[in-house]
């Protein structure tokens, strides 16, 4: 078993990466949110494997920690892949990121976005 897992690493070294955490799953999630005054920014990113590529539905939303019924929340469908040891997608109206598949890894967004930026926390949905 050992053999085959080493193989499938020197073929294809994304598969390295993805063997040990939630990201190995058939659907996965990644999160963070970040504060900036009274203004909390919150992202889900729930990803499903298609065609070798990740298919990522993102949710992002703003929320007045003075008045939290009022958030505004966008969704937007894209693709991600992992690039230069990072796993990197765009969303369309959202905007494109990159972060590392390591629990509390810093998932940096590149443009104007309202999604969060921070630590990432990884999990199935289990």
């Amino acid at each position: 078993m050992r053999y085959a897992i080493l193989a499938l690493a020197l073929i294809n070294p994304s598969f390295a990466l993805a063997e040990g955490g939630p990201w190995s799953a058939p659907q996965w999630a990644v999160s963070t949110s970040e504060t900036h005054g009274p203004f909390t920014h919150a992202t889900t990113l729930y990803v499903s494997r298609s065609g070798g590529h990740d298919v990522v539905e993102a949710v992002c939303s703003i929320s007045d920690r003075r008045a939290p019924k009022d958030a505004v929340i966008v969704k937007a469908k894209g693709r991600a892949q992992m690039a230069q040891g990072l796993w990197c997608g765009g969303a369309g109206k959202l905007g494109t990121w990159c972060v590392d598949l390591v629990e509390g890894a810093t998932m940096e967004w590149y443009d104007r976005t309202i999604c969060a930026g921070g630590p990432a926390a990884f999990s199935t949905g289990d």
